[in-house]
Formats: C-alpha cells, sequence, structure tokens
C-alpha cells in the first residue's frame, strides 16, 4: 500500500472512534402559567331574587332589569324588554346566552319558552337591552304573566345572579279603593304530594295571603288570594302617587323556592 494510501486510512480510523462533543440545541423558553393569580372571568348578571333572599336582602317580584306591563291601563307589552348587565370589570363576556321563559301569572306554574339571544357584554358597568316579541299564548294569558330570565356563560364567575324574575300586577287606589286584591295560581308541579307555604315579605300596606299553607296533590292548582289595606297615613303629594308593593314567596316542604308574585300599588287618592 502507498504511503498515502495509508495516511488516509489511518485518518479514516481516527474519525470513526473518536467522539465528537457538541453542544445541545438551547430549549425554547418555557413560558407557564402562574396559580398565584386565577383568570380573569365574566360575570353576566341579573337581578337575582333567590340570591337577594340568601343574602337577606329586600327582594321584589318586580325586577329593575325586566318590563312586561303598562302602566296606563296596566296591559301587556309587545315586547318582553330585558338588561343584561356584565358585574366583572376583568374580563369581558362574549357568547353569553340568555333565555326567556313564561308562565302563568303565579307561584310553581310552568314556563314555556319565549325566545333566547345570544350577546357579548363589555367590562362593567356594560349592560345590553333585549326585547322578546310576545306571542299568540302569552297574549291569551291577559295583563298578567310570569316571566322568567335565565343567562349562561361558559366560563361565569358568578352562578347565584343567573336567574331573574318577573311577576307583578299593579292597581290605583283611585280606581279599586285602599284595599285591593289579587288572586293567583298556585301549581305543584310535582309528581309527589307537597307541602306548600306561602310567606308575604315585609311590607307597609298590610299584605296577607290565604292560604298560608297548604297540602297539595300531585300535579293540583289552587287560587290564592294576596289581600292588601292601604293605612290612612300613605297620603301622596296631589296630583301624584306613591308606589306601594307586597310580594309573596312560596316554598316546598324542602324549603325550596318555587316563586313568586308581586302586587304593586299605586296610592293617588
Amino acid at each position: 500500500m502507498s504511503e498515502r494510501n495509508l495516511a488516509a486510512a489511518a485518518t479514516v480510523g481516527r474519525n470513526d472512534n473518536r467522539c465528537e462533543w457538541r453542544p445541545k440545541p438551547k430549549r425554547p423558553h418555557c413560558k407557564c402559567i402562574s396559580t398565584d393569580q386565577p383568570p380573569k372571568r365574566p360575570d353576566p348578571a341579573i337581578y337575582s331574587q333567590r340570591q337577594r333572599l340568601s343574602q337577606g336582602l329586600s327582594t321584589s317580584w318586580e325586577s329593575p332589569d325586566i318590563q312586561t306591563n303598562w302602566w296606563d291601563d296596566w296591559r301587556l307589552m309587545d315586547s318582553i324588554l330585558v338588561r343584561v348587565h356584565n358585574e366583572s370589570n376583568e374580563a369581558s363576556a362574549v357568547n353569553t346566552l340568555v333565555q326567556v321563559r313564561w308562565a302563568q301569572y303565579g307561584i310553581g306554574t310552568v314556563f314555556s319558552s319565549l325566545g333566547d339571544q345570544l350577546i357579548s357584554l363589555g367590562y362593567a358597568p356594560d349592560a345590553k337591552d333585549l326585547a322578546f316579541p310576545i306571542n299568540g299564548a302569552v297574549r291569551a294569558l291577559g295583563n298578567d304573566v310570569s316571566i322568567e330570565v335565565r343567562i349562561s356563560h361558559p366560563h361565569d364567575k358568578v352562578a347565584d345572579n343567573n336567574l331573574g324574575y318577573q311577576a307583578i300586577h299593579g292597581v290605583r287606589t283611585s280606581q279599586v279603593g285602599k284595599s285591593p286584591s289579587k288572586q293567583f295560581a298556585v301549581l305543584n308541579a310535582s309528581a309527589a304530594t307537597e307541602t306548600i307555604t306561602l310567606v308575604v315579605l315585609a311590607n307597609d300596606i298590610g299584605g296577607a295571603v290565604t292560604p298560608t299553607s297548604r297540602v297539595f296533590a300531585p300535579g293540583e292548582q289552587i287560587t290564592a288570594t294576596l289581600t292588601t289595606n292601604v293605612p290612612g297615613s300613605i297620603v301622596p303629594p296631589a296630583g301624584d302617587f306613591i308606589l306601594k308593593e307586597a310580594t309573596v314567596v312560596g316554598y316546598d316542604s324542602s324549603g325550596r323556592l318555587l316563586g313568586g308574585v308581586t302586587f304593586l300599588v299605586r296610592v293617588d287618592s
């Protein structure tokens, strides 16, 4: 073998047997999520009777976020008007589902769908006003209807303020006197015998309900009566009125809230 070939063979042998050190490639920078600060979440909300009762706050079934009736001759509006808020100032509420249902004016009555809308809310105090046109079935109820508004969002921060109601009837003392009363339906919608208790919330127009408690057969519905007696000490300004109300809420034997109704009295005489 020539000297040139011997040198080439020696070089190949050295390359085959040696281990070359090479630096490891740098790993990409890892951006980890810290659990010290939880993700910012929206809080779509509506006036919630259940939440307010659980917190011991004054509560009405005349929701400031739902409109159903005109006062001129106490008639239903052409659309149910709903206002939904975002109470989070850290996250917007994109694609919030708002569902509206209706039922006969009363406690425990069964709700049916009126429609739903998908909306987006900016940071608090952003709010959206929505209109849900009433249908023939709602119109057939006359002047009184119970409305339920349910809000849902997959990342909602607070669930207690996602369900709100409106169930009202209004009168004027100049038309009906100072001892007006209102009847309303009470239904046991369950398939079992149930004791339903009716409670009048604190008011200053002598609100009282009959019956206060009753055992219902499965599916049984009755008519209850709320009476009031406006005291003479409530005197409206000349040409004006003072609005008073009495609210009744219903509970089943386990203490579960079944619903409520509010009787609005415009003291104008």
